[in-house]
């Protein structure tokens, strides 16, 4: 289950940051239209906002809620340093570790 909240925030935090002009430029080496950015902040902003279930789900209100912004952290940092060193794979990684964080969470 912890993986599946960090998944899905790191997910999150990858498609709000191709919903930016800088970030997206620096991704796909051209600026998508509108509606792809758009589209990627809304996809983006559901995902921050349903990785906070599992996080209740696991650990009750309080921690819960503490649990999901440390997570909120970490994949945030994450998202930061591969933006940093390693760009263009954000592209890959992020619906990739949601993938694999849906299916740790049903498998487990």
């Amino acid at each position: 289950m912890n993986f599946l909240i960090f998944a899905s925030a790191f997910a999150g935090f990858g498609a709000l940051c191709l919903s930016m002009e800088r970030h997206a430029r620096q991704v796909f080496g051209a600026l998508p239209d509108a509606l792809h950015r758009l589209l990627a902040s809304i996809v983006g902003w559901a995902l921050l906002a349903c990785s906070l279930a599992p996080a209740l789900e696991r650990y009750g209100t309080s921690i819960g809620i503490a649990a999901w912004l440390g997570f909120l952290n970490l994949a945030a940092i994450a998202v930061g340093l591969l933006l940093t060193y390693a760009p263009r794979p954000i592209r890959y990684l992020a619906p990739g570790v949601l993938v694999a964080g849906v299916l740790s969470a049903w498998l487990l």
